[in-house]
């Protein structure tokens, strides 16, 4: 009977008996790979340390990907992809307060700044890709590979901007302007607020920038009291 100590190689057995992981698979896993090494060490990772951090020959990258560039471009367009990011607004509890919803909304988006200005910096991106229309992937709920080189038009992101917007339809009769134009200046200042270098090192969490699109930074009188507000 096999002791502890014997477990690490019993495992490696069952590695070496499992079967071979499904092209796609293996594809994703690389994709993925790449876009947690770019973020870690801040640069485009070599295929050396890809094959490393995945746990796999060198050779096995090149059977799945021609060349570098190929999986390099295939990883900007997975980490670009708003499916993932639809999926995670759409799952905000509808049931709570107004301030909440919109707290839930930025810190979600303030991740995605974050990962975006992280990745554009470490591949020496100027601008992020064109994305496409990703209908595949709004379905899926997930990045779908070949789908974001289709043609884009007006609605593409219709979906992500309905997800959105669903946060606010049932309180505009409480807001001075629109709930798109309260969406707008909440991406505007996440954005701004979340970048160390417009936001001078100072960033704000998304509870800041709620309260300084919903309330102000302005004191305001009590009811009862006179006075500009």
């Amino acid at each position: 009977m096999p002791t502890h100590l014997d477990a690490p190689k019993a495992a490696r057995a069952v590695q070496r008996r499992a079967a071979p992981m499904d092209p796609d698979d293996r594809r994703d896993a690389l994709i993925d790979v790449f876009v947690r090494l770019a973020h870690r060490e801040g640069r485009k990772p070599t295929t050396s340390e890809i094959a490393q951090e995945a746990g796999v020959a060198e050779g096995t990258i090149f059977r799945v990907f021609p060349t570098k560039e190929i999986l390099e471009k295939e990883a900007v367009q997975a980490a670009f992809c708003p499916a993932p990011v639809r999926r995670r607004i759409a799952a905000i509890d509808p049931d709570g307060s107004l301030r909440d919803r919109l707290v839930d909304f930025t810190r979600i988006m303030q991740q995605r700044f974050t990962e975006v200005f992280g990745l554009m910096g470490a591949l020496g991106l100027t601008e992020p890709p064109r994305r496409g229309p990703h209908q595949a992937c709004y379905a899926a709920g997930r990045h779908l590979r070949g789908h974001a080189d289709e043609e884009e038009d007006g609605a593409a992101h219709q979906p992500l901007l309905d997800a959105i917007n669903e946060l606010l339809v049932r309180d505009e009769d409480h807001l001075v302007v629109p709930g798109p134009d309260v969406v707008h200046r909440i991406r505007l200042l996440t954005f701004s607020g979340s970048h160390p270098g417009i936001a001078d090192g100072r960033t704000l969490t998304p509870e800041e920038i709620v309260d300084t699109v919903l309330f102000g930074v302005v004191c305001r009188p009590h009811p009862h009291e006179g006075g500009r507000p």
